[in-house]
This record gives structure tokens, C-alpha cells and sequence, in this order.
């Protein structure tokens, strides 16, 4: 007997197993204000997993919005974003769980990139110097960058596969399973018994 497949949303996939890891940590780390600090071996391999899943996400972005355009750096996928979807740095994540909230792209709007990129990258080349820069707070954002990163990707998914603009509900009612600990605003999501007929 044959197993039949539908194709996998592999970026939602991938950032499901991202949160969950995180999510365990939280059984180690108390997520608070005054860990921010606190840097760990795990928190590195989930910051730099993260970015570097982000990288990747923006960078499919930049193609679907600017297709004529070569996106290839960070700074890059900044000038794409901040011409073609600039609410992209004004998103918000949450994990109500713990009370905790950020806008990880919040520092497109001056000249610099995200705190937690910059982190990234210094772990990556001077990790010996630099261990410390992978911490919760850094870890928190990435994870939250690629949130918010990954449901614009797949809301132009949606929208090139329809020809027609689509809401934030219907974009996160087709990415199942439901994230456990990080959303976006709260009036992103269906509220229970709420109705919509986009499927993928």
C-alpha cells in the first residue's frame, strides 16, 4: 500500500522544530528579563539556525516582490523590504506564556541591521570573543525574525497563487500545525469556530 504526499511547507516546518527546541529550554532557563543575558552552547545553535534560515526566507522574499532584482546581503534584502512591504519592520512577536514581546526588525528603520544579526555573525567568526552575544534576548528576536519573516513568504505564496491579496488569517489558517509558543498580533489568527476557505 502506497503513502500519498502532499508537499510540505518546509520553511514552516523547520521553524516549527526551531520553537520546539526553544520551547525546551524554557524548562532550563527561566524566560525573564534578568536571564537576557544568560548564553549557552544551545542558544548558539538555535540563534544561528535561525538567521541562517532567515537568510535564506528573505532572500526567496526579495524574488517573489522584486523579481527583476539580484538580493543578495542582508543590506540588500533591507532596500527590497523597505520599498516593497516596509510594515515588513514594524511586526511585533509574542510569546504571551512568558510575557514577553519585541520587534526584531526594528532597526530597519534607522541605518543598522537587527541586533541579533550582528550577533549572529560575530558568533559565527569570532566566537571565542564573542560567546556571549548568544544569549536569550538574541535567541528570542532571531527566533521571532524568522516568524515574521516566514508568514510574509508564504502570504506571497498565496497571493502570486491566487492573483488576489490575502489576509493575515487566511495565511495563518493554511500553517498547521499552529506555532506553541510565538504568534504576531493577536488578530492575525482565526478566532475558534471563525471560518475561511483558503487551503493549500
Amino acid at each position: 500500500m502506497g503513502i500519498h504526499y502532499k508537499q510540505a511547507n518546509i520553511h514552516w516546518n523547520y521553524f516549527l522544530a526551531i520553537e520546539k527546541d526553544f520551547e525546551t529550554l524554557s524548562r532550563y532557563i527561566e524566560f525573564t528579563e534578568s536571564n537576557n543575558q544568560v548564553f549557552s552552547i544551545e542558544l548558539a545553535r538555535l540563534l544561528m539556525s535561525a538567521t541562517q534560515e532567515t537568510d535564506v526566507v528573505l532572500k526567496q522574499i526579495c524574488q517573489l516582490v522584486n523579481p527583476k532584482g539580484k538580493a543578495e546581503t542582508i543590506n540588500d534584502y533591507k532596500e527590497v523590504i523597505i520599498n516593497h512591504i516596509p510594515e515588513f519592520i514594524g511586526e511585533s512577536i509574542h510569546i504571551h506564556r512568558f510575557g514577553m514581546s519585541s520587534m526584531p526588525w526594528e532597526n530597519w528603520g534607522g541605518k543598522s541591521n537587527p541586533d541579533w544579526w550582528q550577533a549572529n555573525n560575530k558568533i559565527k567568526h569570532q566566537r571565542v570573543t564573542h560567546f556571549e552575544l548568544a544569549n536569550l534576548k538574541n535567541t528570542f528576536n532571531s527566533i521571532g525574525g524568522l516568524l515574521i519573516s516566514i508568514l510574509y513568504y508564504y502570504n506571497q505564496i498565496l497571493r502570486n497563487d491566487r492573483g488576489e491579496r490575502l489576509s493575515w488569517k487566511e495565511t495563518t489558517n493554511v500553517l498547521k500545525p499552529s506555532t506553541a509558543l510565538f504568534r504576531l498580533q493577536n488578530d492575525y489568527y482565526q478566532e475558534p469556530g471563525e471560518w475561511t476557505s483558503i487551503e493549500w
